[in-house]
């Protein structure tokens, strides 16, 4: 009888110390994926500002592709409006020292034949802002 109770207190003492175990380690994760958190969310509010100029220019640049792609019946004026739009953006981040404006074929583009001529200028836009906007993550 009493060898069964020592078995039995040790296999309570063997489940207690496992169960310990596991929560120590539970605990454990919780701590790292709520710094990840934090640090994330610091991350977040600190470049809110910037993350918005982005995205919002990132939309202007695609909309601006999607409309030439599409053959929309957009007036050459209305879409020199856009392109001088997006450009004046460009130029906002290019002072901030996010991007180098001059480097984008974007810079030289005046009106719409100019953008039909350098077809990748809008694209090279929108993957230098997606590349920018993910090192704000990293």
């Amino acid at each position: 009888m009493r060898e069964e109770e020592n078995m039995i207190e040790s296999t309570l003492l063997i489940t207690a110390t496992t169960a310990a175990i596991f929560s120590a380690i539970a605990a454990w994760f919780s701590y790292t994926v709520s710094k990840k958190s934090l640090e994330f969310q610091k991350n977040y509010s600190k470049n809110q500002n910037l993350l918005n100029e982005l995205n919002s220019t990132i939309k202007e640049a695609s909309s601006l592709k999607l409309i030439l792609s599409s053959g929309a019946d957009e007036s050459n004026e209305e879409i020199t409006s856009l392109i001088i739009k997006l450009k004046s953006n460009l130029q906002d981040l290019s002072v901030a020292g996010i991007i180098n404006y001059q480097a984008l074929k974007l810079s030289s583009v005046e009106n719409v034949y100019d953008l039909a001529r350098e077809n990748g200028s809008l694209a090279e836009v929108i993957e230098e802002l997606e590349k920018k906007h993910n090192e704000v993550f990293k």
